[in-house]
């Protein structure tokens, strides 16, 4: 079932969802690579603004609603596949790098981070905030 824009399924898993949103953010992106080649084409900070301003909010719709699927490896894999991608056009980089130097050096964050400190803001502004959320604290020391 498809509501307001999320996919429910029948466990409440969300694999379609995150597999439509995946493959949305994937087209957009193949999109963009007709304009921003290796050597020309769109800038850095351009690409940049369209990974804020499009691809993100697309990726992180509806979160607090699928917020359990960010532990699950497979689901967060497609998410990375699909913002890794994006990377590597926004830092005009070889396609054999891997996820986390794509995020480096495009100088972007994670999307398990960007997925977490949405959840995080939407719960402190609706008082859902309880001892899941993790504030600036000193760390326990062992």
């Amino acid at each position: 079932m498809k509501y307001l824009g999320i996919h429910f399924d029948s466990r409440l898993l969300f694999y379609k969802h995150v597999e439509h949103v995946a493959e949305k953010s994937r087209a957009l992106t193949y999109m963009l690579n007709r304009t921003a080649k290796l050597q020309w084409g769109l800038g850095h900070k351009s690409l940049k603004t369209v990974y804020e301003r499009a691809v993100l909010p697309l990726m992180t719709y509806g979160a607090p609603v699928w917020e359990g699927v960010i532990t699950k490896n497979k689901y967060l894999q497609k998410l990375q596949i699909a913002q890794r991608l994006i990377n590597i056009k926004i830092a005009k980089a070889n396609r054999t790098i891997s996820f986390e130097a794509s995020c480096v050096i495009a100088g972007v964050p994670p999307i398990e981070l960007v997925i977490d400190r949405k959840l995080q803001f939407y719960k402190r502004k609706h008082g859902l905030e309880n001892s899941d959320i993790i504030c600036d604290m000193p760390l326990p020391v062992h």
